[in-house]
């Protein structure tokens, strides 16, 4: 079903960039904040009314087991990864998951070396959540697969080879070596780096979204439902995309790219700007929600991404920038 959707709500604006080495964030400000009534994965494992665990009937790569023993609905967020059990996986989609109930859901693995569990008690069997999201790149060639798939099977799947393929490669690069191909190995090995990123950008009031630009290029955006969630998932983004400027300082070439000492804010905000009228001019289409909810998909040649709506209310979007070349180099690689 083709349809369209506004994905910015009418009253969002553009705020301020904060430009750090070779990350900029500019600000998505919304004084009309809603308040839909959820816990975040966070916050509900920290209050242990959420349990996830590899499936009862036997663990799947692809599947994992999430509980929601609270009162309120629990929401997910695509790119969130979950540490430990059999493996550590990365979430497929963001999900909106009714209470006191229990939902499957889809996941993709970000640690291919290691199918066993590292505990023998049940309780430790579980997973956790990561500080962080999966880096932003990988979103990106990850959105694009789930899409297609919901295209020819409407399933909410990846490419799993691509994913781990993609690991392997990044790690390579970044010279962070893991016995399990773990992905965590890469924020492991930067994370000083990335303390400079984490102190740099704090949220600024009415923000409920960000825009990510590496080397001056709009990466990425994230925009959620009120002011409070995105004040609780920005560190976990800052870190997905910083993973991926520091990757980028790493492997350009002498004199490839201007200096980021020469971007300015105008030049963060025009960026922004080209790619927001983008997304709102990209093709939609509309598909069930894992659990409940609708979730639309944005594509175009140039960008890709899926919003998850509940009762006419955005909860979560996320778009992701591609490089034509770069995207088709990788996905005939991973094929």
């Amino acid at each position: 079903m083709n349809t369209t959707i506004s994905p910015f709500p009418s009253e969002l604006q553009i705020g301020n960039p904060t430009i750090c080495n070779n990350l900029a964030i500019v600000p998505l400000l919304n004084t009309h904040d809603s308040q839909p009534e959820y816990f975040t994965l966070d916050e509900g494992l920290e209050a242990s009314l959420f349990e996830v665990e590899e499936l009862d009937g036997g663990a799947s790569v692809n599947d994992i087991l999430f509980r929601n023993q609270s009162d309120k609905f629990a929401l997910l967020f695509e790119g969130e990864e979950f540490l430990g059990a059999m493996q550590n996986r990365i979430l497929n989609v963001s999900i909106f998951v009714t209470p006191k109930t229990k939902q499957t859901i889809p996941v993709s693995c970000v640690e291919a070396g290691r199918w066993r569990h590292q505990h023998q008690k049940r309780s430790k069997q579980r997973f956790k959540a990561a500080n962080r999201m999966h880096y932003a790149r990988g979103r990106a060639f990850e959105n694009q697969a789930v899409s297609a798939s919901l295209d020819s099977n409407h399933e909410y799947r990846s490419d799993q080879s691509g994913v781990w393929r993609d690991i392997n490669l990044k790690s390579s690069r970044m010279k962070a070596h893991s016995p399990s191909s773990a992905s965590d190995a890469m924020y492991v090995s930067a994370e000083s780096q990335m303390e400079d990123y984490l102190k740099s950008f704090k949220p600024v009031p009415t923000q409920v979204g960000s825009v990510f630009l590496i080397d001056g290029v709009v990466s990425g955006l994230e925009l959620f439902a009120t002011e409070a969630t995105h004040k609780r998932m920005i560190q976990k983004l800052v870190r997905s995309y910083a993973l991926d400027a520091v990757d980028s300082s790493m492997t350009q070439p002498m004199g490839a790219v201007e200096p980021i000492s020469k971007l300015t804010k105008e030049q963060c905000l025009a960026a922004t700007e080209e790619f927001a009228k983008r997304l709102k001019s990209s093709w939609t289409k509309r598909f069930d929600g894992v659990c409940i909810g609708e979730n639309f998909r944005f594509k175009d040649d140039h960008l890709t991404g899926g919003a998850l709506v509940h009762d006419d209310q955005l909860l979560h979007l996320c778009a992701f920038a591609l490089d034509p070349e770069l995207s088709a180099t990788e996905g005939n690689a991973t094929h």
